[in-house]
């Protein structure tokens, strides 16, 4: 299921602003009001867009940002993880190839990178670590890469698995659902009162 011309230019533009109303993107991408409502609608459905937020500068803010990688057991990375997802500190968090954890990290002040080197070294299961503090930001871009020809991977409205071939689609509650299986749909449907 690949994004089609107007999916893409509709993300394109929100990337750029997030704040434009359905009207002003209709007006950028040239389709109709309702149109853009239902794109964003299904994409916001499928999870390719997570949600609308201010993009803040940490620095210029007064704080720090760190860049940390933790190497621990493969087997006790996600163990490893999870000491740290409550933590405020941690903004980002990614597990690597190299069986690695990366943690992107912010501090309001200097000395709270002592304290968050003290907790990384408390944690048994962590062999070592590197942090590097970010003196100066020469390129920061979004993640994602919006172009024509990408297939959104979309989680099944009932059993949660990703869907990696063209899901099925269903009409639920007045929204599009997508699902991975004949049995899905129907789990669904059942699920919401309605036969096969």
């Amino acid at each position: 299921m690949g994004l089609d011309e107007n999916d893409v230019n509709i993300l394109n533009v929100l990337q750029e602003n997030g704040r434009l109303s359905f009207r002003q993107i209709s007006e950028k991408v040239r389709v109709s009001v309702p149109t853009v409502s239902s794109k964003i609608g299904n994409l916001e459905r499928m999870g390719v867009i997570r949600g609308y937020r201010a993009e803040l500068d940490p620095e210029r803010m007064g704080e720090l940002s760190a860049m940390v990688t933790v190497k621990a057991r493969p087997s006790e990375l996600s163990t490893v993880a999870g000491s740290f997802n409550a933590d405020e500190r941690v903004r980002q968090m990614f597990f690597l190839s190299s069986g690695r954890l990366l943690l992107i990290c912010t501090f309001v002040s200097a000395h709270m990178i002592n304290d968050f080197a003290s907790k990384l070294a408390s944690i048994p299961q962590v062999l070592e670590y590197d942090i590097a503090n970010v003196i100066g930001v020469a390129k920061e871009l979004d993640r994602a890469v919006v172009s024509p020809g990408v297939s959104p991977v979309v989680i099944c409205s009932n059993c949660g698995k990703e869907v990696r071939e063209e899901p099925l689609r269903t009409r639920e509650g007045g929204e599009n659902r997508f699902v991975c299986s004949t049995a899905c749909l129907s789990a669904l449907r059942s699920a919401s009162g309605r036969d096969l």
